[in-house]
This record gives structure tokens, sequence and C-alpha cells, in this order.
């Protein structure tokens, strides 16, 4: 393998597969599994948008994992990396109801982490501290820990829908957008930034929020079939008019198969989630 696999890339995976192995301790420790499936994703989602704040719009830091040869996409799987980890250590600690001792614990492994990474030359500060990360992550493990109560408590309608658009944001970032985006056959253009990648990333966003909240919208609607199919037509054109106008790219010959992978592939994780996180309620949710 390339030396730069083994100074760089090697590390994010070793952090990816102490996800794994945290991730696996906490569906293993809960009764309700379905539910944390969900709050996990939530997690994760959640992160993410603390992620691309500091990281896009503060200009905090960047990562080198050196997975792609985009730079900024390249610090963008960094971005999954890190925060997958720190979304199943937060989860872990929610699950195993963990005490504030180890709220300072993790927070100082992090920050030993992190200033390995510095160390190794596959992660970089601007103007950010490590310190940041420490005292950031203690009110985050905090925020979890009652999220998740939360969740069980299920009577919070907001907590509830919010807990669901998060987690579709993680899951249709992950398996639809960036998919599309490393084959090449979908790039979102806003024209926020003049590199190409940031530029995606940053629309993107936008596009995902509100394509996410409408289809939750429309699933969670009493309508006929026929009221939905004629809403996914308005939503289809409106895609074609975002593509017509250049603000979304899409290869020649792959507009059909984008715009239903965007739309059904969205609204199918809208359904595959929302029934994974009824389906505990129903059985009745158990904390202990």
């Amino acid at each position: 393998m390339s030396y730069i696999f083994w100074s760089n890339t090697i590390w994010y995976i070793l952090l990816l597969f102490t996800s794994i192995i945290a991730i696996v301790l906490s569906l293993y420790k809960t009764r309700n599994l379905k539910l944390t499936i969900v709050f996990l994703f939530s997690v994760i989602g959640f992160t993410f948008v603390l992620e691309a704040i500091l990281a896009i719009g503060l200009k905090a830091y960047v990562y080198h994992p050196k997975v792609v040869s985009d730079n900024f996409l390249d610090s963008v799987f960094g971005n999954y990396f890190s925060q997958i980890s720190i979304s199943s250590t937060s989860v872990l600690i929610a699950i195993f109801d963990l005490s504030y001792r180890w709220f300072f614990l993790f927070s100082l492994i992090y920050f030993l982490i992190e200033e390995l990474f510095i160390k190794l030359g596959i992660y970089e500060h601007f103007w950010y501290k490590s310190m940041y990360t420490t005292f950031g992550l203690i009110p985050l493990f905090w925020l979890v820990k009652k999220w998740y109560r939360k969740t069980l408590d299920s009577s919070s309608k907001f907590v509830n829908y919010v807990s669901l658009f998060l987690s579709v944001f993680a899951i249709y970032s992950f398996t639809i957008i960036l998919s599309q985006r490393l084959l090449g056959i979908q790039i979102f253009k806003g024209n926020f930034f003049s590199e190409i990648s940031k530029d995606h990333t940053t629309t993107g966003l936008v596009y995902q929020f509100f394509v996410i909240n409408i289809l939750i919208i429309i699933y969670k609607a009493r309508l006929h079939w026929f009221k939905k199919e004629m809403l996914f037509l308005c939503l289809f054109i409106i895609q074609y008019l975002l593509y017509y106008s250049g603000i979304l790219y899409i290869s020649n010959g792959w507009f059909f198969v984008v715009t239903m992978s965007d739309l059904v592939g969205c609204y199918c994780w809208i359904a595959a989630f929302h029934y994974l996180y009824q389906e505990d309620h129903e059985k009745g949710i158990s904390i202990k």
C-alpha cells in the first residue's frame, strides 16, 4: 500500500474502528434497538450541522485523510470519520447512562486524539484550538443524554420531528448526495464559493434542508395517494428548473435517475426511519 495510506488514512480508519466498537456496545446494551439506530443517525446529523458551521462557515480547521484527491472533499471525508466517532461516543454515554466524570474523561481522550492528529500532520487548525473541543464536548454529551431521554418519552412532537429530520439528513447525505457527487453525476452550484466542492457542499446543505422537510410533510400528510403523486410531480418540475437554471448540474442522460434517487430515495429513508422510530414506541419503551 502507498505511503499516504499508512501516514494519513490509517489513523482515520482506526478512529472509525473505535466508533464501530462504541456503536456495537450501544446496540448490544439498549432494549430499544430500532429507536437507538434512528437516534444514532440523528446525533450524527446534528454533529454534521455543527461541523458545517465550524469547518465551512467559520473556517476553523481542515482534515487530511487523503481518501480523495480533491482537498475540500477529502476534508469532508475526514469530517465524517470525526463526527461519527463523536456521535457514537455520545450515544454510548446516553445508552449506558454514564455519569459526568465520563464526560470529562472522553473529552480528555478526544483532546489527546486531536493533538496527535495535529502532530501527525493529518489534521490542521486555523484559528481553532484543541481545548475548544474539550470544553465543547461536555455540553454536547449532556445534550445528547437529555435528548435520548426525550426520545424515549415520545410526547414532544418537536423532538420527534427534529430527530427524524436529522437522522434522514445524515443517511441521505451518506447514501445519495455523497455517492452521486463521487460519481460526478450530480453537483450543486449555488455560487456561494468559487471552489467547486465547497460550493457543492454548501448548496447541497440548503437543498437537503428543503427537500427533507417537504418530503416529511408529504409523508405525514393524510392525503390520497394521487395527491401525493401530484406533489411529487411538482418537486420533479422544481428539480428540472434547478437543473435548467444551472444551480443543479446533472450529467447528460442521468436527470431522471438522479431525480428519482433524490426524491424517492429520500422519501424511502423517511418512511424507514419513521417506522423504526415509531415501532419501539408502539411496543412500549424500556429505559433500563
